[in-house]
């Protein structure tokens, strides 16, 4: 089973020799591929790339290799051509057969040139056995090894979305840090018809109160399984039985499957009345979902990227994970509040994390901004 550890970094360095002996200057595509298979809320903050591309090459098509664990979040892009499959959960537990099967079908595309935005030596083979001329990576300390053009190295602590946008600044775009576009999500008319129906049905919701849905879960089930990204469920608790009270909020958790045992338990703790649609409900429901309620509160999970996608104010509760290197992506939004408390010491416990008052009191200033 490959892993990165196969190409270290001294490997990779000596094997980029070859390409970057001939400079190639930046040409227009005309098919092109974004190689970004993992993980859902990392595609989410690679949809900012794909505007400012489409935007700048208008007739060019877009294309997206994708796992189907992220899939989701550009099933319905309308920029997205078509999707390639690459795995359940991306190619980084791949054998090598898979991994050439993988190439063998981008190179069945014609791809003229490949965006590659993870900092991966296997995206990066990937894209060079596929045979696509012009590859287009981020900086990553040599791992990027096969790249024909390569963004400019940044210092510093920077935002997943900021990493990948500077490689408009290969392809020539000039993007100024003020005019950076929010992420974006598609649900489908079908899923908006499904969500209204069943708020009425289950719920008896007509939009006479706010509708606050919490996603307690996450962090499970995924290739970079962190069940420590879990905010604690006795504060969920507490938080709903304010917002029910206060607000005389309706509440609704949601969750995948693996979610279910958790939102039970919330669910049964709570004195406030829930519905509890966790593991029946899909990633394009919840997007519809979202875009109808008041407020979505969520760990720092893919759902909530698409929550805040979607324009629901959203309160993004982050644990271990930096929120600077990884919270949802809206510029000048006031609609987007994320809630973290740094830690230096490790390992991490939530024992000094995000208490319940302040995502009280965070919860309560985005329930004003939606009437």
């Amino acid at each position: 089973m490959p892993r990165e550890t196969f190409f270290t970094a001294t490997a990779a360095r000596l094997l980029s020799l070859p390409f970057r002996l001939v400079r190639r200057p930046f040409t227009p595509p005309q098919k092109a591929l974004i190689l970004h298979p993992c993980c859902l809320s990392q595609v989410m903050l690679a949809t900012p790339l794909l505007s400012v591309l489409t935007n700048a090459f208008p007739e060019t098509q877009f294309d997206w290799a994708v796992s189907e664990w992220a899939r989701p979040a550009i099933a319905k892009n309308p920029h997205i051509t078509e999707l390639l499959p690459t795995g359940d959960l991306g190619i980084a537990p791949m054998s090598f057969s898979e991994l050439r099967a993988v190439s063998g079908q981008l190179r069945q595309g014609g791809y003229d040139t490949c965006f590659i935005l993870g900092r991966s030596s296997l995206l990066s083979w990937v894209a060079w056995q596929a045979g696509i001329p012009q590859r287009i990576g981020v900086a990553s300390g040599g791992r990027g090894f096969a790249q024909t053009l390569v963004a400019p190295v940044r210092t510093g602590q920077q935002h997943a979305t900021d990493i990948y946008l500077s490689l408009a600044e290969v392809c020539d775009i000039d993007l100024p840090p003020g005019e950076r576009p929010p992420m974006a999500y598609y649900p489908a008319d079908d899923d908006r018809t499904a969500v209204t129906q069943r708020l009425i049905d289950e719920l008896e919701w007509l939009g006479d109160v706010p509708l606050v849905v919490i996603h307690p879960g996450g962090g499970e089930g995924s290739l970079y399984e962190d069940p420590l990204k879990r905010w604690p469920s006795e504060r969920f608790v507490l938080l709903i039985n304010h917002l029910a009270r206060q607000h005389d909020a309706r509440i609704l958790i949601v969750g995948s499957r693996h979610d279910q045992a958790l939102a039970t338990a919330i669910d049964g703790m709570t004195s406030a009345r829930c519905g509890n649609w966790a593991g029946r409900v899909t990633l394009g429901e919840l997007g519809a979902l979202a875009e109808i309620a008041n407020l979505y509160v969520g760990n720092d999970t893919g759902p909530t990227h698409i929550a805040a996608a979607v324009g629901c104010p959203t309160l993004a509760i982050f644990g271990p994970s930096n929120p600077a290197l990884s919270a949802p992506y809206a510029p000048n939004s006031e609609r987007v509040i994320t809630l973290w408390q740094g830690q230096d010491v490790r390992p991490f416990t939530w024992e000094e994390g995000v208490t319940v008052n302040q995502a009280i009191k965070a919860a309560d200033k985005l329930l004003r901004l939606k009437s």
